[in-house]
């Protein structure tokens, strides 16, 4: 793939970046509101909220990088998402839900991910529009955390032992275990900001089993059914070559998807 494909390519990585970093930074304005209404920790009410705005700043750093490969996109027309949170859970249930779906799920992956493709950047804007959304999303996954510890201090979280498997396949799609671009087009993006499909599931997986499994059994949580869904699901999860495999966001959020 020639260097204006491969620009043109990365615009539209970028392009689709920008949408995700938007749809994120509209989810933790909710998820504040909503942790704030229900008396949660003011500190975890405050990481929310500076979460809201970290986003809003990712996208337009990826907005300047579309347009730089030359697409051009709006910076304000995304909707609302949807909360994200099987039915038959209480209202608390489904906020916690949410934000440990949002933050110690998709935000852990967001770094890991963020840090290999950092690793690869040979692009300078690329790499410093890398490390300074690495270095938010680290904190936005503390604020999961925060809130997880609080919750399960109370009696909560238990429920999350069955809803395991829904949380992680909502995180996942075609953009992690999709196989995309082929493999002399995934080479040719890795130093603008993407990773070859077995990176992506291999980092996926390393950060569920080292992790986020982990740290939900600190907390008392059964991580059986999410363990068996790892072992089972993704290897299923290998059909579509659509461009959304490479053009997902680096992370991955409730029913959405990490980065490529």
């Amino acid at each position: 793939m020639d260097s204006s494909e491969s620009r043109d390519r990365a615009g539209r990585v970028w392009a689709f970046r920008m949408r995700f970093e938007q749809e994120a930074a509209l989810r933790f304005a909710r998820l504040a509101a909503e942790l704030d209404a229900l008396g949660a920790v003011a500190k975890v009410v405050t990481l929310a909220r500076e979460a809201a705005e970290d986003e809003r700043r990712h996208a337009a750093l990826c907005a300047a990088l579309a347009a730089r490969f030359g697409r051009r996109v709006a910076n304000d027309d995304v909707p609302p998402p949807a909360p994200a949170a099987p039915s038959g859970l209480s209202p608390r249930e489904r906020l916690l839900y949410e934000v440990v779906a949002m933050s110690c799920v998709t935000e852990t992956l967001s770094a890991a991910l963020l840090g290999a493709m950092l690793k690869r950047a040979t692009d300078n804007d690329v790499a410093t529009t890398l490390r300074s959304i690495l270095r938010d999303e680290v904190r936005h996954a503390r604020l999961g955390w925060a809130h997880l510890a609080g919750e399960t201090r109370r009696g909560g979280g238990a429920f999350i032992s069955e809803t395991l498997p829904s949380m992680l396949a909502g995180t996942v799609d075609d953009e992690i275990f999709g196989s995309g671009a082929d493999a002399a087009e995934q080479y040719a993006l890795g130093g603008l900001g993407a990773l070859p499909r077995r990176e992506r599931v291999e980092i996926f997986r390393t950060s569920m089993t080292e992790i986020v499994f982990p740290g939900l059994e600190h907390f008392g949580i059964d991580t059986t059914r999410g363990r068996e869904w790892l072992d089972h699901s993704p290897g299923r999860c290998t059909s579509g070559s659509s461009d959304r495999a490479v053009e997902r966001s680096d992370r991955a959020k409730p029913s959405s998807s990490s980065s490529s």
